[in-house]
Order: C-alpha cells, then sequence, then structure tokens
C-alpha cells in the first residue's frame, strides 16, 4: 500500500484508522516543522513510536530518571555501556538490574503513547507509509490497537484546553488542604493500574497527591507520576476540585525577578570562578615550561615540532597538563551541568585544543567519566 501526502489533506486520525481497518504492516514516517516521528505497526497494531533527534528529555533515559525509576549515576553508567557495546539502551538496563523487564516495559509503552498523543495537535506536515518487515524486538510491551489509539486522542483533544485554563503553571506548587489516606501505595515506584469509584480518588489521584506532599511543581509531578502528563494534571485538577489540593502559582513580579537574578548571579559566579581557574592553570603551565626552556632549551620549540621526551622532565609538565585539563572539564561541567563523556567534547567545545589531550606524550591522556566525578591520568611512561 503506497501512503503518502500532507496531514493536511490527510490528518493522523484517518491515516491511523486507515492502517488499523487494513492491518498492515510497516513504518509511518510523519515530518513537521524540523521534528519527524517513526510509528512501526504489526497487523495494524502500534508496536513502537519514537521521534528522531528527539529533544534529549524524551529520550528513554531522561523518562526513566524524571520518573525516579533509575538515578543519574545508573544512567551515567548504562550509556557508558551502550557506547562501548552498541547494544540497546532497555536492555544494558535490565542485565544490570537498574530496571525490571516489567517495569521498563510500562514506560516504553509510555514514551511510545505520549509521542502518539502529540500527534494530534499537528495540523501541518507530511506523511508516509511503507510496508516493510518490522523487527517484533522494537517492542516489549503488547501492541495497542490503533482504534484505542483514535478515541484517547480525540478525548485529550477535548479536554486539553479546559484542563490546562484550571491548572495553567507547569512551574505551580500545591498545597494540602486535608488528608488523603495513601498508605496502600506500593512503595517501590511501579507504575499504578487506575481503578475506584466515580467521583473518589483512585490510584492515580493517590499517587500525584503523594507526590504533591513533596513540594514538587506541576511539572515533576506529571513526570514522577508514570501515568503521563494528561492524566497527571487531570488528577490534580480533580484533587483540587475535590478541595485535597490548593494550587500555588509560581513566584511573579519582583519575587520572581529576585528568584531569577538569585539563579543567574549563582551561575554566573560559578562560570567565573571556572574561567579563573583555567586562567590560573594556564599561567602556571606557561611559568613552567619556561622554566623547562631555561633548563632544558630542547624542549622549548614548538609541540607539534618537537614533543617533549620522556622522563623526568615529561612528567612534570604533564603535571600541569592535567591542572590544565581538569580546569577545562570544570568549566564545561558549569556550561553544561555535567562533566563530558570523553576528552574530546573539550576540543568540540573549544575550551582546548587537539594537541593538549595528549601533550607531552605520543598517547591521549586517560579519562573516564564516574558516578563521583571522573578519572584523569598521564598515558603509562
Amino acid at each position: 500500500m503506497a501512503l503518502s501526502g500532507t496531514l493536511k489533506d490527510f490528518g493522523i486520525a484517518d491515516i491511523l484508522q486507515l492502517i488499523g481497518h487494513q492491518t498492515k504492516t510497516g513504518r509511518l514516517t510523519l515530518k513537521t516543522l524540523g521534528h519527524e516521528v517513526e510509528v512501526f505497526f504489526k497487523e495494524g497494531n502500534v508496536i513502537f513510536a519514537s521521534e528522531r533527534a528527539r529533544d534529549s528529555k524524551e529520550l528513554l533515559g531522561s523518562l526513566l530518571l524524571r520518573a525516579e525509576l533509575l538515578t543519574q549515576g545508573q544512567l551515567d553508567e548504562a550509556l557508558t555501556t551502550q557506547q562501548r557495546t552498541l547494544k540497546r539502551l532497555g536492555d544494558i538496563l535490565v542485565e544490570s538490574g537498574a530496571v525490571v523487564k516489567a517495569r521498563l516495559s510500562q514506560m516504553m509503552r509510555l514514551q511510545t503513547t505520549e509521542t502518539l498523543y502529540k500527534l494530534f495537535g499537528w495540523k501541518n506536515g507530511s506523511y508516509e507509509f511503507s510496508q516493510e518487515e518490522v523487527d517484533p524486538a522494537k517492542s516489549i510491551f503488547d501492541p495497542i490497537r490503533a482504534e484505542s489509539i483514535l478515541l484517547e486522542g480525540f478525548r485529550r483533544m477535548d479536554e486539553w484546553p479546559a484542563l490546562k485554563k484550571k491548572v495553567p503553571w507547569p512551574e505551580g506548587t500545591l498545597e494540602v488542604l486535608k488528608e488523603l489516606d495513601v498508605s496502600n501505595l506500593p512503595t517501590t515506584g511501579e507504575i499504578l493500574a487506575d481503578g475506584g469509584e466515580e467521583g473518589k480518588p483512585a490510584a492515580r489521584h493517590k499517587r500525584v497527591y503523594k507526590l504533591a506532599t513533596t513540594g514538587k511543581t506541576v511539572q515533576q509531578i506529571s513526570d514522577a507520576s508514570k501515568i503521563g502528563e494528561f492524566d497527571a494534571v487531570k488528577a490534580l485538577q480533580e484533587l483540587i476540585e475535590w478541595e485535597y489540593l490548593k494550587l500555588v502559582p509560581p513566584p511573579r513580579g519582583a519575587k520572581a525577578l529576585a528568584e531569577g537574578l538569585r539563579k543567574k548571579s549563582q551561575k554566573t559566579i560559578s562560570l567565573a570562578r571556572a574561567v579563573v581557574r583555567v586562567a590560573l592553570s594556564l599561567a602556571f603551565f606557561a611559568a613552567t615550561l619556561l622554566l623547562l626552556r631555561m633548563v632544558a632549551p630542547k624542549l622549548g620549540a614548538a609541540r607539534a615540532d618537537t614533543p617533549a621526551g620522556r622522563g623526568a622532565l615529561a612528567r612534570l609538565i604533564a603535571r600541569d597538563q592535567v591542572a590544565r585539563l581538569e580546569s577545562a572539564l570544570e568549566l564545561y561541567r558549569t556550561e553544561r551541568g555535567e562533566y563530558p563523556q570523553s576528552l574530546r567534547a573539550l576540543v568540540e567545545g573549544e575550551l582546548l585544543t587537539e594537541q593538549d589531550l595528549r601533550y607531552p606524550w605520543k598517547e591521549p591522556y586517560y579519562y573516564r567519566r564516574t558516578n563521583q566525578g571522573f578519572v584523569l591520568l598521564p598515558p603509562l611512561d
């Protein structure tokens, strides 16, 4: 079946309905304004959906992190393993025991459905469906019927505008007005199945209520709830209507300005300190090199022309070079919030040159990012 065109002529609902009714197997590619989504079908049912070049916060690892199912250290270690082995991140997390397979399956399903429901807001763009064999290993959750996606997608389109008017601030927090018994909630962090009577708090209400009592923002509650943004915000809105919670808007006016200036000032101070550290390291490095030129003129040639020899003098230069590399790593973390995966990122970020990664040795310095920071050592002499 050849199927391609524009979303203005043939909307996402029509496309899903057609593929579902004809029980087709293949890949649907949709593009709009720099976004590209791939949806994989098996006999008319969705088995996986992902956004190419998606924002980092939409990646599986980030979703697991914000859902509090994973620590930053576990994610860093898994990403390092992924670079070395080229395995899928989910497989690595399950094999290492960081996440159980059932929970990973639920989060991958949530990632897929959240991606699909966003498509209902696309007004322009293009689509193309190609019939092809689909690797069943792409998904570890049960296929999703296209009809169920259509029904839920339309429901969200109808209710989202009113819901956002009632809970308009993603950065808002919640004030507890009365107690809600959450003692029967599991403490292991699994995704909850909904239930309960109409008009009374169910599992999803208790989950977001418990998160609200910790002082999290609406956005943070949505991320940690593991039930999706729409259902989390809807549960919060209902708890507000039932007077369990009260929505507190984020700081405004002078208070917001003061808070923003405080955060900006802290960031500026941290950046300035990192720059000073780099400058001091460079000055110390230059002074050491000048001293070495006086005692060993042969080492005074350009790096590319006459690399410093091995031995005591080379180790002395290397000690200062390590200090320079460490300062560059600190500056990188200040600017980006984390240490780089490799020293190559310092060159790409124009903090150092390619020669700095190995001078005065032939081999590059050993670097590895760890949960506590990093390890940086000169090569074996």
